[in-house]
């Protein structure tokens, strides 16, 4: 059962109603720089050159869409740091996992680590739970990259709601910076791939993207590893679980799963879909062991490997449409992996480097960390890597020093993203002059509007502070927009 609500009975609880994608907001823990210091240690992560600062985490729920495209509700975690001096910070996505347990998400407090890690160098870092888990209802959508992808961007907008309300916290800059780890590397390609591809590129300004250890190729190269005629792939409860959730997006795999799955581990597998939070562990023993010629049916497995194009059998479908290596990135992406896991097939990051490279891109590169490290082993040194190139492309901790007091009314700019002109409600322009400033702070413009709205054209795409003032020299207004 799902008890991810009960978070919301705490005093501490803040509800909006008219937001467009944020239901609710709830803080889940704070961190001081000695916990920070101190799980980063644990964890293996070498800090000496970060800049610790303490953070502040929060449980999201919000509306999204589910798989066919009806509204939905969904959930997930935003670690916010506590920063001295600075207006803005870059967001920084980060992609949890495989996990079988609903309620071991980053909402409920889980994958903190991850968060912490981030956010405690300056980035506000975003942490979607996906669909089938933590507050989302029905199977988790494993692999499934189109949700994987508008479940993040809802996120993201959601936590835009909340921090351009929230008076007592840093804003976003514009920059977004994507990664995750095994799982979280498909849905890190996924999302990046959804923007671009989708034209949203103004409102979420991918600097760059890092998928680490991901199966880009779910159909190719991670299909090689799995069915490499030994039936010895140690990580087979892998295979129950993403058919369940490409059956509840495609609806053709099968209709019962003794159409699948010999007896008993049909059954077994529908008591771990239904119970939502059993480990990987009980998984592994409900099918029996790592053999999966041992719980599929063996007819099934052969017309799969029958379909020598894998285009044709369902299974072979619903796994290809879900591939996110065939397009060519316009922003920068690296892909991180180890040459020994025996998972994530390393066959994933440098078949999609040659079909992205093949298509145009021109910075992409797949970088073996360590060619003896295994899946688990790979963790650290790709997450560092990700930090340490997101560092060199960031531009953090911004502050927009106006030496004066805001006399801020309550307005919104419209449109946002915009590309011509701009209005503010509720506020009369005439005689106001208005000052435009780049996040980066490499840009400074003064103009004065006409008929209350503001010519944006000449700006270069990039996110803007908006200030303005009124006869007496006093800000009446500070806000944020993004020029498409």
């Amino acid at each position: 059962m799902k008890k991810l609500f009960l978070l919301f009975n705490s005093l501490f609880f803040v509800s909006f109603i008219n937001a467009q994608q944020l239901v609710s907001i709830a803080p889940l823990a704070n961190f001081t720089t000695a916990q920070i210091q101190s799980q980063l240690s644990a964890y293996g992560w070498n800090y000496s050159n970060m800049s610790i600062n303490a953070v502040k985490s929060y449980t999201v729920i919000y509306n999204t869409i589910d798989a066919q495209g009806n509204q939905t509700i969904a959930s997930g975690a935003v670690f916010i740091p506590q920063l001295s001096n600075c207006e803005y910070a870059p967001i920084t996505v980060y992609e949890h996992g495989t996990e079988f347990q609903e309620n071991n998400v980053p909402s409920t407090g889980s994958y903190s680590n991850q968060g912490t890690y981030f956010s405690t160098s300056g980035y506000i870092a975003v942490l979607p739970d996906y669909l089938g888990l933590g507050a989302s209802s029905g199977y988790h959508l494993y692999h499934h990259a189109k949700t994987e992808a508008t479940a993040t961007i809802d996120l993201i907008r959601a936590v835009r709601e909340y921090l351009d309300t929230a008076s007592n916290t840093v804003k976003d800059n514009g920059q977004i910076f994507i990664t995750g780890y095994s799982h979280g590397g498909h849905s890190a390609m996924a999302t990046h791939k959804y923007i671009q591809e989708n034209n949203l590129q103004a409102e979420f300004n991918v600097v760059a993207s890092a998928p680490l250890s991901g199966a880009y190729a779910l159909n190719g190269a991670q299909y090689d590893l799995i069915f490499d005629g030994d039936s010895s792939y140690y990580a087979s409860p892998f295979l129950p679980y993403i058919l369940a959730g490409m059956q509840t997006v495609y609806g053709n795999l099968y209709t019962n799963l003794n159409e699948v799955y010999d007896s008993p581990y049909d059954v077994n597998i529908q008591n771990l879909l239904n119970d939502g939070n059993s480990s990987f562990y009980a998984w592994y023993i409900g099918i029996g062991g790592a053999n999966y010629y041992s719980f599929m049916q063996d007819s099934v497995l052969n017309n799969m490997l029958a379909d020598i194009n894998r285009n044709t059998h369902p299974i072979n479908v619903a796994l290809m449409k879900n591939n996110v290596y065939d397009w060519s990135p316009q922003t920068p992406v690296r892909m991180l992996y180890c040459g020994a896991d025996s998972m994530v097939s390393p066959n994933n990051s440098t078949f999609t480097l040659d079909t992205m490279i093949n298509l145009g891109a021109t910075d992409v590169m797949a970088i073996n960390l360590n060619n003896n490290a295994d899946h688990n082993g790979c963790f650290q040194p790709a997450t560092t890597y990700a930090l340490t190139w997101f560092d060199s492309l960031a531009q953090k901790c911004i502050y927009v020093n106006i030496g004066n007091k805001i006399k801020q009314a309550s307005t919104n700019i419209y449109p946002n993203p915009a590309t011509q002109y701009i209005q503010l409600e509720n506020i009369n322009l005439a005689g106001k002059t208005v000052k435009i400033i780049s996040v980066d702070g490499k840009y400074t413009y003064k103009t004065t509007s006409q008929n209350n709205m503001i010519n944006i054209e000449h700006l270069t795409r990039n996110t803007y502070i908006l200030l303005v003032y009124d006869e007496n020299q006093d800000i009446v207004f500070k806000g944020r927009f993004i020029k498409e």
